[in-house]
């Protein structure tokens, strides 16, 4: 299923400059702060690849990351806030924002399965209250990065 792009101009809203489109590091969708200090905190600590917002043209919407791994294959990242994504919310409590984002997270996430690409979605609380339990399920799922990491240290540790 094909959903329609929506061409909408970004406003810039006055005082705010870090959030205006010139500064974005993707000028129609931007990059937020909990996705830098997430790729900060975890991805760049793992020594990862990834591009930010990762672009699924067939149904024209943008992944937060797509991360390439060793051996060529790739993971997409997506990092939920509790508010947008209405963490802990049953459907009918949700506003209408809330749901247009749970009908476009099942549409990204259908897409994902059908060509085969893994993808985590990763809780705005749990990058805040339990970054351990964030950097386990990525070394889990990117343990290509890991197990290239200790060889790495290992080899450093000889010599």
């Amino acid at each position: 299923m094909v959903q329609p792009v929506r061409n909408k101009k970004i406003k810039q809203v006055k005082g705010n400059s870090q959030r205006s489109p010139k500064n974005r590091k993707h000028k129609e969708y931007g990059t937020s702060k909990l996705e830098e200090r997430f790729a900060k905190d975890f991805l760049d600590k793992l020594g990862v690849e990834y591009q930010y917002q990762y672009k699924a043209e067939e149904i024209g919407r943008y992944y937060d990351f797509c991360v390439t791994l060793p051996s060529g294959s790739k993971t997409l990242l997506e990092i939920d806030g509790d508010y947008f994504h209405s963490y802990g919310l049953q459907h009918e409590q949700k506003n209408p924002m809330q749901k247009h984002n749970e009908y476009v997270d099942r549409i990204k996430d259908e897409w994902a399965l059908m060509h085969g690409i893994p993808i985590i979605r990763i809780w705005e609380h749990d990058i805040n209250n339990n970054p351990s339990k964030v950097m386990k399920t990525l070394k889990e799922m990117l343990g290509e990065y890991d197990e290239k990491n200790k060889k790495k240290k290992d080899k450093n540790r000889r010599h």
